[in-house]
């Protein structure tokens, strides 16, 4: 990943300032954040964002309906397929 990172800076070195530049550098920013944090981190953080922002039921009730759903959705899947 830190090499994908160092790629990444050299492409935006060798283009003209501007949003393609910026892009990239962005990119190599992100992986280098990614390598040295971890997915968990990042997981972590998303986790936290959703919970903080009222996504998260702390009550368990989404992930039981989100369960419920699932479970219709892949019977429906299987009866579409036969």
């Amino acid at each position: 990943m830190e090499q994908q990172a160092a790629d990444a800076l050299r492409r935006a070195r060798g283009l003209p300032v501007g949003a393609d530049r910026n892009d990239l550098r962005q990119l190599a920013t992100g992986l280098l954040w990614l390598h040295r944090n971890g997915m968990d981190a990042l997981t972590r953080l998303r986790l936290e964002d959703r919970f903080d922002s009222g996504l998260i039921d702390p009550s368990g009730e989404d992930e039981r309906l989100l369960a419920e759903r699932r479970a219709a959705n892949t019977s429906e899947l299987k009866t579409a397929y036969r």
